[in-house]
């Protein structure tokens, strides 16, 4: 049995000490109880700007992207050293949404899911779709792959990559049995949710299209006029939810995670021993 915390919080855009210090209270909170921490999209440097294509530039800086590139974290730096070590004080695993700055390149930037466990990083999945104006800022990743967790294989995506079932038919193959997924997902402020269960639909048809647990951890807050969706859940194998926050304030969902479940539906069902990957992989060919 695994107990997750996913952590529902709202980072302040450009205010990394502020935001790693959030985060850090948060895994000794947690920690005592859970075994897989996760926090949303970008949790250290706040989202990019515009939010959205043709909007405006809140921040107040002369130039965005530079302060952006000096709010990311590096994947060896003090930050995220403090992290491990509570990650080592609590036996816990966390899943961080973060920007990085590129080891190589000076003023590039990754927008990296990175896991951390006991004994340190177990490695960092960079976002391969990127939504809108990400592109402006964000080299994207070209390698998708799976890691150890507390007792199961993980897999890690970010926001938009739901999208795109590959990714997690890619993650499960590899052998996942709980994929997480990471969000800043908002909209205009003050226009309603268009749809509430948006997030549950979602985790629910990559959960039961390949037989894993997805846990989907969105971030909350405002940032230059849009407002963050929130709503954080969790789907079993079966598409069973298992938690669900129905708002978009800050908050932690709670819930444990039965691995047998995975298991028991691939058993049951035969999604894995019914595929066809030689016929299918004729017509992905010819349609690329």
């Amino acid at each position: 049995m695994i107990r997750a915390a996913l952590v529902q919080f709202e980072p302040r855009a450009l205010d990394p000490a502020r935001n790693f210090q959030r985060m850090a209270d948060a895994i000794d909170a947690e920690g005592k109880d859970a075994d897989l921490i996760v926090f949303p999209e970008l949790s250290n440097t706040g989202y990019v700007e515009p939010v959205a294509a043709g909007g405006a530039i809140e921040a107040k800086v002369p130039d965005f992207g530079l302060a952006l590139w000096e709010a990311c974290a590096e994947l060896g730096g003090e930050e995220i050293r403090n992290l491990s070590e509570l990650a080592a004080k609590h036996r816990a695993y966390l899943v961080l949404g973060l920007g990085l700055r590129d080891p190589q390149m000076r003023g590039v930037m990754r927008n990296a899911s990175v896991l951390i466990g006991p004994q340190g990083i177990e490695g960092a999945y960079v976002k391969v779709h990127q939504w809108h104006n990400e592109k402006l800022y964000f080299k994207k990743g070209d390698q998708i792959g799976t890691w150890p967790g507390p007792g199961c294989r993980l897999g890690m995506q970010i926001c938009y990559d739901i999208r795109f079932p590959e990714i997690t038919r890619i993650l499960a193959l590899q052998g996942a049995d709980v994929v997480t997924n990471i969000w800043a997902s908002s909209g205009v402020g003050g226009v309603p949710v268009a749809d509430e269960g948006l997030f549950i639909h979602r985790a629910y048809t990559r959960a039961t299209e390949n037989g894993v647990f997805f846990l989907s951890c969105n971030r909350a807050g405002v940032q230059a006029g849009h407002r963050f969706f929130g709503r954080s859940c969790a789907v079993a194998p079966n598409g069973r939810v298992i938690g669900a926050l129905e708002h978009d304030r800050e908050d932690v969902l709670r819930v444990d995670i039965d691995l047998q479940e995975v298991a028991r539906y691939r058993a049951f069902t035969g999604i894995w021993t019914d595929r066809d990957p030689e016929l299918y992989a004729r017509y992905l060919t010819a349609s690329r």
